[in-house]
Protein backbone atom coordinates (compact mmCIF):
# COMPACT_ATOMS: atom_id res chain seq x y z
CA UNK A 1 0.00 0.00 0.00
CA UNK A 2 1.33 3.63 -0.74
CA UNK A 3 -0.23 6.82 -0.54
CA UNK A 4 1.08 10.60 -2.14
CA UNK A 5 0.39 13.73 -2.00
CA UNK A 6 1.08 17.36 -3.63
CA UNK A 7 -0.29 20.66 -2.39
CA UNK A 8 0.70 24.48 -2.29
CA UNK A 9 0.86 24.59 1.04
CA UNK A 10 2.87 26.19 4.43
CA UNK A 11 3.62 24.64 7.97
CA UNK A 12 -0.12 23.98 9.18
CA UNK A 13 -1.34 22.31 5.27
CA UNK A 14 1.83 20.13 5.14
CA UNK A 15 0.58 18.78 8.78
CA UNK A 16 -2.86 18.03 7.46
CA UNK A 17 -1.77 16.44 4.31
CA UNK A 18 1.38 14.22 6.42
CA UNK A 19 -1.46 13.38 9.47
CA UNK A 20 -3.89 12.03 6.30
CA UNK A 21 -1.65 9.75 4.59
CA UNK A 22 -0.35 8.40 8.08
CA UNK A 23 -4.13 7.27 8.66
CA UNK A 24 -4.16 6.03 5.02
CA UNK A 25 -1.09 3.96 5.59
CA UNK A 26 -1.58 2.64 8.99
CA UNK A 27 1.39 -0.03 8.49
CA UNK A 28 3.99 2.56 6.91
CA UNK A 29 7.60 1.24 6.54
CA UNK A 30 9.02 4.31 5.07
CA UNK A 31 8.55 7.63 3.34
CA UNK A 32 9.63 10.81 1.46
CA UNK A 33 8.57 14.36 1.62
CA UNK A 34 9.83 17.07 -1.05
CA UNK A 35 9.35 20.77 -0.44
CA UNK A 36 10.09 23.72 -1.89
CA UNK A 37 10.01 27.32 -1.75
CA UNK A 38 9.83 28.46 1.96
CA UNK A 39 9.97 25.14 3.43
CA UNK A 40 12.83 24.20 1.71
CA UNK A 41 14.53 27.31 3.43
CA UNK A 42 12.46 25.96 6.80
CA UNK A 43 13.67 21.66 5.92
CA UNK A 44 14.60 21.35 9.24
CA UNK A 45 11.08 22.37 10.29
CA UNK A 46 9.58 20.09 8.36
CA UNK A 47 11.71 17.46 9.78
CA UNK A 48 10.34 17.92 12.96
CA UNK A 49 6.80 18.02 11.78
CA UNK A 50 7.49 14.50 10.01
CA UNK A 51 9.52 12.86 12.97
CA UNK A 52 6.01 14.10 15.09
CA UNK A 53 3.25 13.06 12.49
CA UNK A 54 5.15 9.81 11.38
CA UNK A 55 6.47 8.69 14.43
CA UNK A 56 8.28 5.94 14.29
CA UNK A 57 8.83 5.62 10.67
CA UNK A 58 12.14 6.53 8.79
CA UNK A 59 11.63 9.04 6.29
CA UNK A 60 13.82 11.31 3.95
CA UNK A 61 12.75 15.67 3.63
CA UNK A 62 14.28 16.66 0.62
CA UNK A 63 14.71 20.61 -0.86
CA UNK A 64 14.04 20.93 -3.87
CA UNK A 65 13.24 23.52 -6.69
CA UNK A 66 10.14 22.34 -7.11
CA UNK A 67 7.89 19.94 -6.19
CA UNK A 68 5.16 17.11 -8.37
CA UNK A 69 3.01 13.98 -7.85
CA UNK A 70 0.21 12.23 -10.53
CA UNK A 71 -1.69 15.39 -9.64
CA UNK A 72 0.56 17.79 -11.32
CA UNK A 73 3.67 20.21 -10.78
CA UNK A 74 4.49 23.12 -8.50
CA UNK A 75 7.42 24.93 -9.68
CA UNK A 76 8.26 28.86 -8.29
CA UNK A 77 5.87 28.09 -5.42
CA UNK A 78 5.73 27.09 -1.88
CA UNK A 79 4.59 23.86 -1.55
CA UNK A 80 5.34 19.62 -0.96
CA UNK A 81 4.78 16.52 -2.51
CA UNK A 82 5.67 12.93 -0.57
CA UNK A 83 5.01 9.24 -0.58
CA UNK A 84 4.41 7.12 2.47
CA UNK A 85 4.79 3.21 1.55
CA UNK A 86 4.51 -0.24 3.18
CA UNK A 87 6.72 -2.70 2.64
CA UNK A 88 10.46 -3.52 2.55
CA UNK A 89 12.67 -2.04 5.02
CA UNK A 90 14.23 1.33 4.95
CA UNK A 91 17.20 3.32 6.53
CA UNK A 92 17.93 6.54 6.84
CA UNK A 93 21.91 7.40 6.03
CA UNK A 94 23.96 10.72 5.86
CA UNK A 95 27.67 11.04 4.90
CA UNK A 96 29.57 12.69 7.32
CA UNK A 97 29.82 16.43 7.11
CA UNK A 98 33.42 17.48 6.44
CA UNK A 99 34.73 14.16 4.72
CA UNK A 100 38.06 14.38 3.53
CA UNK A 101 36.94 11.81 0.36
CA UNK A 102 33.24 12.01 -0.31
CA UNK A 103 33.87 9.03 -2.72
CA UNK A 104 35.47 6.89 -0.16
CA UNK A 105 33.32 7.86 2.60
CA UNK A 106 29.74 7.10 -0.50
CA UNK A 107 31.37 3.56 -0.60
CA UNK A 108 32.25 2.86 3.20
CA UNK A 109 28.60 4.09 4.10
CA UNK A 110 26.88 1.90 1.05
CA UNK A 111 29.25 -0.86 2.09
CA UNK A 112 27.81 -0.29 5.81
CA UNK A 113 24.04 -0.07 5.30
CA UNK A 114 23.76 -2.31 2.30
CA UNK A 115 26.65 -4.04 1.65
CA UNK A 116 25.93 -7.48 -1.00
CA UNK A 117 22.24 -7.57 -0.08
CA UNK A 118 20.00 -6.38 -3.01
CA UNK A 119 18.91 -3.38 -2.44
CA UNK A 120 17.74 0.27 -3.72
CA UNK A 121 20.34 2.90 -2.63
CA UNK A 122 18.30 6.82 -2.82
CA UNK A 123 20.93 9.41 -2.67
CA UNK A 124 20.01 13.20 -2.27
CA UNK A 125 23.23 15.28 -2.48
CA UNK A 126 23.38 18.69 -1.54
CA UNK A 127 25.14 20.75 -4.77
CA UNK A 128 28.84 20.91 -5.21
CA UNK A 129 29.22 17.95 -2.44
CA UNK A 130 30.27 15.11 -4.75
CA UNK A 131 31.74 15.60 -8.02
CA UNK A 132 30.98 13.09 -10.85
CA UNK A 133 33.65 10.70 -10.20
CA UNK A 134 32.37 10.21 -6.44
CA UNK A 135 29.73 7.86 -8.04
CA UNK A 136 32.78 5.73 -9.73
CA UNK A 137 33.72 2.38 -7.99
CA UNK A 138 29.86 1.90 -5.81
CA UNK A 139 29.62 -1.48 -7.09
CA UNK A 140 32.80 -2.63 -5.41
CA UNK A 141 30.90 -1.99 -2.02
CA UNK A 142 27.34 -2.30 -2.56
CA UNK A 143 27.19 -4.72 -5.98
CA UNK A 144 23.90 -5.84 -5.76
CA UNK A 145 22.17 -2.14 -4.87
CA UNK A 146 20.09 0.19 -7.65
CA UNK A 147 21.70 3.38 -7.31
CA UNK A 148 20.01 6.57 -8.03
CA UNK A 149 18.88 10.03 -6.91
CA UNK A 150 19.08 13.46 -7.27
CA UNK A 151 20.77 16.94 -6.16
CA UNK A 152 18.97 19.25 -3.26
CA UNK A 153 18.20 23.01 -4.54
CA UNK A 154 20.46 24.03 -1.75
CA UNK A 155 20.53 22.86 1.69
CA UNK A 156 21.03 18.67 2.53
CA UNK A 157 18.27 16.46 2.65
CA UNK A 158 17.08 15.48 6.28
CA UNK A 159 16.56 11.60 7.33
CA UNK A 160 14.08 10.94 9.80
CA UNK A 161 15.17 7.25 11.75
CA UNK A 162 12.57 4.52 12.95
CA UNK A 163 14.26 5.91 16.78
CA UNK A 164 13.00 9.68 15.83
CA UNK A 165 16.68 11.12 15.33
CA UNK A 166 17.46 13.23 12.93
CA UNK A 167 20.19 12.89 10.40
CA UNK A 168 21.52 15.23 7.43
CA UNK A 169 25.26 15.52 5.32
CA UNK A 170 26.53 16.26 2.28
CA UNK A 171 24.40 13.34 0.88
CA UNK A 172 21.40 12.44 2.46
CA UNK A 173 19.79 8.68 1.67
CA UNK A 174 17.61 6.06 2.39
CA UNK A 175 18.51 2.03 2.14
CA UNK A 176 15.25 0.21 1.27
CA UNK A 177 15.73 -3.45 1.08
CA UNK A 178 13.02 -6.40 1.33
CA UNK A 179 11.33 -4.62 -1.84
CA UNK A 180 11.51 -5.90 -4.89
CA UNK A 181 14.13 -3.68 -6.85
CA UNK A 182 12.62 -1.07 -8.37
CA UNK A 183 12.28 -0.73 -12.74
CA UNK A 184 14.32 2.10 -12.91
CA UNK A 185 14.70 4.27 -16.59
CA UNK A 186 16.15 7.88 -17.62
CA UNK A 187 16.00 9.91 -20.31
CA UNK A 188 17.81 13.19 -20.99
CA UNK A 189 16.18 16.78 -22.33
CA UNK A 190 18.29 16.50 -25.45
CA UNK A 191 18.61 15.93 -29.06
CA UNK A 192 21.84 14.85 -30.75
CA UNK A 193 23.54 17.24 -33.58
CA UNK A 194 26.46 14.77 -33.69
CA UNK A 195 27.28 11.22 -33.69
CA UNK A 196 29.54 10.11 -30.96
CA UNK A 197 33.35 9.92 -31.52
CA UNK A 198 35.75 8.32 -29.25
CA UNK A 199 38.45 10.93 -27.36
CA UNK A 200 42.09 10.92 -28.24
CA UNK A 201 44.22 13.55 -26.05
CA UNK A 202 42.83 15.66 -23.15
CA UNK A 203 44.39 18.12 -21.24
CA UNK A 204 43.67 19.23 -17.72
CA UNK A 205 40.15 18.44 -18.77
CA UNK A 206 40.65 20.22 -22.37
CA UNK A 207 39.16 18.01 -24.78
CA UNK A 208 41.59 18.49 -28.09
CA UNK A 209 41.34 16.03 -30.10
CA UNK A 210 37.85 13.41 -30.51
CA UNK A 211 37.28 11.50 -33.81
CA UNK A 212 40.52 12.18 -35.46
CA UNK A 213 39.79 16.00 -35.10
CA UNK A 214 40.14 19.17 -33.23
CA UNK A 215 36.95 18.98 -30.60
CA UNK A 216 36.39 22.76 -31.35
CA UNK A 217 35.77 21.78 -35.32
CA UNK A 218 33.49 18.75 -34.31
CA UNK A 219 31.93 21.47 -32.24
CA UNK A 220 31.28 23.84 -34.89
CA UNK A 221 30.02 21.17 -37.87
CA UNK A 222 27.83 20.20 -35.14
CA UNK A 223 25.93 23.36 -34.65
CA UNK A 224 26.65 24.98 -38.30
CA UNK A 225 22.79 24.67 -38.47
CA UNK A 226 21.51 25.75 -35.45
CA UNK A 227 20.82 29.49 -36.53
CA UNK A 228 18.88 28.24 -39.27
CA UNK A 229 16.37 26.40 -37.41
CA UNK A 230 15.54 28.74 -33.91
CA UNK A 231 15.57 32.52 -33.32
CA UNK A 232 16.25 31.99 -29.64
CA UNK A 233 19.98 30.86 -28.79
CA UNK A 234 19.53 27.25 -27.75
CA UNK A 235 21.84 25.07 -24.84
CA UNK A 236 24.48 23.60 -26.74
CA UNK A 237 25.59 20.49 -24.39
CA UNK A 238 28.42 17.77 -24.73
CA UNK A 239 27.02 14.13 -24.51
CA UNK A 240 29.88 11.79 -22.96
CA UNK A 241 29.41 8.11 -23.52
CA UNK A 242 30.98 5.13 -22.35
CA UNK A 243 33.39 3.53 -24.68
CA UNK A 244 32.27 1.07 -27.48
CA UNK A 245 33.19 -2.27 -27.14
CA UNK A 246 33.24 -5.15 -29.07
CA UNK A 247 31.22 -8.57 -28.26
CA UNK A 248 34.54 -9.60 -26.66
CA UNK A 249 35.23 -6.87 -24.23
CA UNK A 250 37.82 -5.43 -26.66
CA UNK A 251 37.65 -1.65 -27.64
CA UNK A 252 36.02 -0.91 -30.70
CA UNK A 253 36.87 0.90 -33.79
CA UNK A 254 38.69 3.89 -34.70
CA UNK A 255 35.00 5.54 -35.42
CA UNK A 256 33.99 4.46 -31.79
CA UNK A 257 31.50 2.11 -33.34
CA UNK A 258 31.15 -1.71 -31.89
CA UNK A 259 33.48 -4.05 -33.78
CA UNK A 260 31.10 -6.36 -34.72
CA UNK A 261 27.40 -6.42 -36.22
CA UNK A 262 26.17 -6.92 -32.76
CA UNK A 263 27.89 -5.36 -30.93
CA UNK A 264 27.09 -2.48 -28.30
CA UNK A 265 28.15 -0.20 -25.51
CA UNK A 266 29.66 -1.87 -22.73
CA UNK A 267 26.50 -2.05 -19.77
CA UNK A 268 22.64 -1.31 -20.43
CA UNK A 269 21.76 0.77 -23.30
CA UNK A 270 18.72 2.63 -24.29
CA UNK A 271 16.60 2.09 -27.24
CA UNK A 272 14.08 -0.31 -28.05
CA UNK A 273 16.03 -2.67 -26.08
CA UNK A 274 14.69 -4.02 -22.83
CA UNK A 275 16.57 -4.27 -19.88
CA UNK A 276 18.10 -7.29 -18.72
CA UNK A 277 17.54 -6.41 -15.16
CA UNK A 278 15.98 -3.90 -13.09
CA UNK A 279 17.50 -0.58 -11.92
CA UNK A 280 19.16 0.05 -15.53
CA UNK A 281 18.75 3.49 -17.73
CA UNK A 282 17.48 3.62 -20.87
CA UNK A 283 17.22 6.89 -23.47
CA UNK A 284 15.23 7.39 -26.79
CA UNK A 285 19.01 7.02 -28.00
CA UNK A 286 20.29 3.69 -28.66
CA UNK A 287 23.75 4.82 -27.12
CA UNK A 288 23.68 5.88 -23.62
CA UNK A 289 24.63 9.06 -22.12
CA UNK A 290 25.08 12.12 -20.06
CA UNK A 291 25.12 15.70 -20.46
CA UNK A 292 27.98 17.85 -19.83
CA UNK A 293 28.28 21.90 -20.24
CA UNK A 294 30.80 23.22 -22.82
CA UNK A 295 32.67 25.55 -19.89
CA UNK A 296 35.01 26.80 -22.06
CA UNK A 297 36.92 27.07 -25.23
CA UNK A 298 40.42 26.93 -25.77
CA UNK A 299 41.24 28.33 -29.53
CA UNK A 300 44.65 28.27 -29.49
CA UNK A 301 44.68 25.00 -28.90
CA UNK A 302 41.33 24.48 -30.88
CA UNK A 303 39.93 22.46 -27.34
CA UNK A 304 37.04 22.16 -25.46
CA UNK A 305 36.84 22.81 -21.32
CA UNK A 306 34.41 19.78 -20.41
CA UNK A 307 36.13 18.84 -17.12
CA UNK A 308 37.12 15.49 -15.42
CA UNK A 309 34.43 13.59 -16.92
CA UNK A 310 35.69 13.71 -20.23
CA UNK A 311 38.49 10.96 -20.45
CA UNK A 312 40.57 9.53 -23.51
CA UNK A 313 38.69 6.25 -24.90
CA UNK A 314 35.37 7.88 -23.52
CA UNK A 315 32.83 9.10 -26.89
CA UNK A 316 31.90 12.41 -27.17
CA UNK A 317 28.93 14.00 -29.35
CA UNK A 318 26.76 16.97 -28.78
CA UNK A 319 23.07 18.02 -28.39
CA UNK A 320 21.01 20.79 -27.93
CA UNK A 321 18.52 20.85 -24.86
CA UNK A 322 14.87 20.28 -26.82
CA UNK A 323 11.41 20.50 -25.01
CA UNK A 324 10.20 17.36 -28.01
CA UNK A 325 12.93 15.37 -27.35
CA UNK A 326 12.77 15.50 -23.91
CA UNK A 327 9.02 14.79 -24.04
CA UNK A 328 9.47 11.97 -26.65
CA UNK A 329 12.21 10.88 -24.01
CA UNK A 330 10.19 10.81 -21.04
CA UNK A 331 6.73 8.92 -22.86
CA UNK A 332 9.49 6.15 -23.90
CA UNK A 333 11.07 5.28 -20.38
CA UNK A 334 7.46 6.19 -19.05
CA UNK A 335 6.49 3.27 -21.60
CA UNK A 336 9.34 0.60 -21.07
CA UNK A 337 8.86 0.88 -17.41
CA UNK A 338 5.41 -0.25 -17.45
CA UNK A 339 5.78 -2.80 -19.63
CA UNK A 340 8.81 -4.35 -17.61
CA UNK A 341 6.39 -4.33 -14.69
CA UNK A 342 3.37 -6.58 -16.11
CA UNK A 343 2.71 -9.58 -14.35
CA UNK A 344 3.82 -7.11 -10.84
CA UNK A 345 2.16 -5.06 -8.38
CA UNK A 346 3.17 -1.88 -8.48
CA UNK A 347 3.25 0.03 -5.52
CA UNK A 348 4.09 3.37 -6.32
CA UNK A 349 6.63 5.40 -8.21
CA UNK A 350 9.25 8.12 -7.34
CA UNK A 351 10.26 11.23 -10.62
CA UNK A 352 13.09 12.89 -10.21
CA UNK A 353 13.30 15.98 -13.08
CA UNK A 354 16.09 18.04 -13.76
CA UNK A 355 14.82 22.14 -12.75
CA UNK A 356 16.22 22.39 -16.32
CA UNK A 357 13.10 20.82 -17.57
CA UNK A 358 9.26 21.96 -16.47
CA UNK A 359 7.27 24.78 -17.79
CA UNK A 360 10.96 27.06 -18.58
CA UNK A 361 11.65 24.63 -21.54
CA UNK A 362 8.27 23.03 -22.44
CA UNK A 363 6.66 26.92 -22.48
CA UNK A 364 3.24 25.17 -20.24
CA UNK A 365 3.05 23.68 -17.01
CA UNK A 366 2.38 20.26 -15.44
CA UNK A 367 3.50 18.38 -19.41
CA UNK A 368 5.67 15.81 -17.34
CA UNK A 369 2.55 15.13 -14.65
CA UNK A 370 0.75 14.50 -17.41
CA UNK A 371 2.65 11.83 -19.23
CA UNK A 372 2.83 9.84 -16.25
CA UNK A 373 -0.96 9.96 -15.49
CA UNK A 374 -1.50 9.03 -18.88
CA UNK A 375 0.76 5.95 -18.36
CA UNK A 376 0.44 5.30 -14.79
CA UNK A 377 -2.90 6.57 -13.78
CA UNK A 378 -4.09 6.73 -10.12
CA UNK A 379 -0.18 5.26 -9.05
CA UNK A 380 0.48 7.28 -6.38
CA UNK A 381 3.92 9.18 -7.56
CA UNK A 382 6.17 11.55 -5.44
CA UNK A 383 8.71 13.79 -6.74
CA UNK A 384 10.76 16.85 -7.10
CA UNK A 385 12.76 19.37 -9.81
CA UNK A 386 16.74 19.02 -8.65
CA UNK A 387 19.65 20.41 -9.54
CA UNK A 388 21.26 17.30 -11.10
CA UNK A 389 20.40 13.72 -11.22
CA UNK A 390 21.46 9.94 -10.38
CA UNK A 391 20.94 8.23 -12.76
CA UNK A 392 21.85 4.15 -12.72
CA UNK A 393 23.83 2.96 -14.97
CA UNK A 394 24.38 -0.64 -14.03
CA UNK A 395 24.07 -2.69 -10.77
CA UNK A 396 25.49 -0.85 -8.14
CA UNK A 397 26.83 2.18 -10.78
CA UNK A 398 25.00 5.04 -11.00
CA UNK A 399 26.09 8.71 -13.46
CA UNK A 400 25.39 12.08 -12.26
CA UNK A 401 23.35 13.32 -14.84
CA UNK A 402 22.16 16.65 -15.97
CA UNK A 403 18.50 17.96 -18.46
CA UNK A 404 17.39 14.37 -17.20
CA UNK A 405 14.16 12.47 -15.97
CA UNK A 406 14.69 9.52 -14.03
CA UNK A 407 11.86 7.54 -13.11
CA UNK A 408 11.56 3.98 -10.16
CA UNK A 409 8.71 2.11 -10.49
CA UNK A 410 8.83 0.10 -7.06
CA UNK A 411 6.78 -2.76 -7.11
CA UNK A 412 5.83 -5.52 -4.13
CA UNK A 413 7.94 -8.58 -3.32
CA UNK A 414 7.40 -11.32 -5.94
Amino acid sequence: MARSFSATCGPDGLLHHLADLRSAVPSASGGIVFVSGQLAQRASGVAELVRTTWRGIPACVVPAAGVLSERGELEGETGASGVLWSGGRVAPFALPERAEDPSRALRETLARVIGPRSATAILFARPGAIAAGALEGLASCAPGACVFGAGTASSSAIGVTSQGELIEGPVTGLAITGFAPPIVDASPAARLLSGFHPVEEVSGGVVLRAGGRSALDLLSAATATLGEQASAQPLVLAALADPAVDLRGEPAGPRGEPAGPRGEPAGPRGGAAEPTTPGSVGSVSPVRYVLRPIRGIDPSRRGLLLGDDARPGARLAFAVRDAAAARAGLEGIARHVSRSALGSAPRFALYLSCAGRGQGLYGAPDVEARILRQRFADLPIAGMHSSFEIAPWAPGEARLALYTGVLALFRAPS
